[in-house]
């Protein structure tokens, strides 16, 4: 695959991936446009470069008082909460591939979760007074909960940040905050489906059929593009917690949605 292609995704992967958009429908834009047909592999690859974005940005708060029970607790909150979606992920794999995919599930899981966005801003956002402000000390029942939530961001379109930040508001948590847990959440889960794909592929052959000639040179370029774009999208959704980015949001998926029924159905 060309250097600039794998560029582009980059760019699209790292900064949809953090954002809840759906990285998948941005994905099946891009190849319908481009007339580019992106792996489910290729895709899981570019995964390590926005989990080693969300690290670094947040390296403090992952390795500040590393070794007390207090992080020890939160981290053990973090990895039971990535459980159900992972059974669920790998022992529905192939019936979401095959059923899950088509252009108006996704079309039609963006329109909703979109709408769904915009009531829970309008509704339960309009005073933060008293909701969980530190995601360390977010409970067993918020992080369970929320964790399973993920289960719905297998079908795609539905947006695993986006879920996972609209259950944390529905859970007591300031917005900003749930959505730094959806963020904490992702690290097993998204590195988990690369070392699982690592495992599969643990050949030079097998890696050089998802990512390309030259093997070296284009993993480099898919871990850097989703690294960088994935860290200066963290700083530009820190830089704008304040405002009413849930909504906007909403309207860009619903826009979305309707788009791609537009162009797959018309």
């Amino acid at each position: 695959m060309e250097i600039l292609k794998l560029l582009i995704i980059g760019v699209i992967q790292g900064v949809t991936e953090l954002l809840p958009v759906s990285s998948s429908a941005h994905i099946l834009l891009l190849g319908k446009l481009m007339n580019l047909e992106v792996s489910s592999s290729l895709l899981i690859t570019f995964h390590l470069g926005t989990t080693l974005a969300i690290i670094l940005f947040y390296w403090d708060k992952i390795f500040k008082n590393f070794f007390t029970k207090a992080k020890f607790k939160f981290f053990l909150k973090i990895i039971a909460a990535s459980i159900p979606v992972g059974i669920v992920g790998f022992f529905f794999d192939n019936f979401i591939s095959e059923k899950l995919r088509a252009e108006w599930i996704i079309a039609v899981s963006l329109i909703i979760w979109g709408i769904v966005m915009i009531l829970i801003e309008k509704k339960f956002i309009k005073n933060e007074d008293g909701k969980l402000d530190n995601v360390e000390n977010v409970s067993w029942k918020q992080a369970l909960v929320i964790g399973g939530s993920q289960i719905l961001a297998l079908i795609p379109g539905t947006s695993r940040s986006g879920i996972t930040t609209i259950t944390g508001i529905l859970m007591g948590m300031k917005k900003y905050v749930a959505l730094e847990f959806s963020f904490f959440l992702s690290i097993p889960v998204l590195l988990g489906t690369f070392v699982l794909l690592f495992v599969k592929n643990h050949t030079v052959a097998s890696f050089t059929q998802i990512v390309g000639e030259p093997v070296l040179l284009n993993f480099s370029i898919i871990v850097t593009s989703t690294l960088l774009f994935g860290v200066i999208t963290l700083l530009a959704l820190k830089m704008v917690k304040k405002s009413q980015w849930l909504t906007v949001f909403g309207v860009y998926r619903i826009v979305l949605g309707i788009a791609i029924l537009i162009l797959f159905y018309l």
